[in-house]
């Protein structure tokens, strides 16, 4: 199994590490797609965003070794996107280069506007990716959307048992991040949150996402 994330900046990848790490310790491909360099954060006070832009990317391949993943970055300005065609036809020449069998971004509804228009971008790019005078080559399996949960959409929800191996990852990752902007939310209490969507699924740990249709599970069949 090939899966891609598409993210617009480092860190948005948290929720779906432990589900990538899994994935990679059993042997697929993973990949992240970063939009964006986030060069806006506000936690980076006066930094120039250049800088930020350096230093963000450094924590995205980073974070890709850690799990295993390749990492790639498009040249998107940050909180500038707008799930419009520039960016569908830029996700779609990966997904037609790469060939995921599933794919991951963000809800449509979230609050930050590039995280909603990454999810229109790429339910955009898995049609644009099937078009030859837009990708080249096209790729034309069939590729499972999910998107990060969010309980005001009714849609089927998706847990995946990451494992003791996969949480692993995930704290690492985690724990990359809150060492680095100094969160409040523990490692803890992270741990806590993913043991009780474990508990939803019957498993120890699991990440929980949505799918865009009752489709056959992909990940615990």
């Amino acid at each position: 199994m090939r899966l891609l994330a598409v993210f617009p900046h480092p860190d948005d990848e948290i929720g779906v590490s432990g589900t990538l790490a899994k994935h990679v310790l059993r042997g697929d491909a993973a990949k992240i797609l970063w939009l964006t360099r986030g060069e806006l954060a506000s936690q980076f006070g006066n930094t120039p965003p250049e800088e930020v832009a350096r230093i963000r990317e450094g924590h995205g391949h980073a974070v890709a070794e850690m799990i295993g993943a390749e990492a790639e970055f498009l040249n998107f300005a940050d909180s500038s996107l707008t799930g419009g065609r520039e960016e569908a036809l830029a996700i779609a020449r990966v997904v037609a280069s790469w060939k995921p069998d599933v794919v991951v971004t963000w809800n449509p509804h979230d609050v930050h506007p590039d995280h909603r228009a990454a999810y229109w971008a790429t339910l955009s790019a898995l049609k644009f990716c099937r078009i030859p005078k837009l990708v080249g080559e096209p790729y034309r399996k069939p590729v499972r959307l999910l998107h990060y949960y969010r309980s005001d959409i009714p849609r089927p929800v998706v847990y995946v048992d990451v494992g003791e191996e996969g949480q692993a990852v995930a704290d690492r990752v985690f724990g990359f991040y809150r060492d680095f902007y100094q969160w409040e939310y523990s490692l803890e209490a992270f741990r806590a949150n993913r043991s009780r969507l474990g508990a939803e699924a019957s498993v120890k740990f699991a990440e929980r996402f949505q799918a865009e249709a009752p489709l056959a599970h992909p990940f615990l069949g």
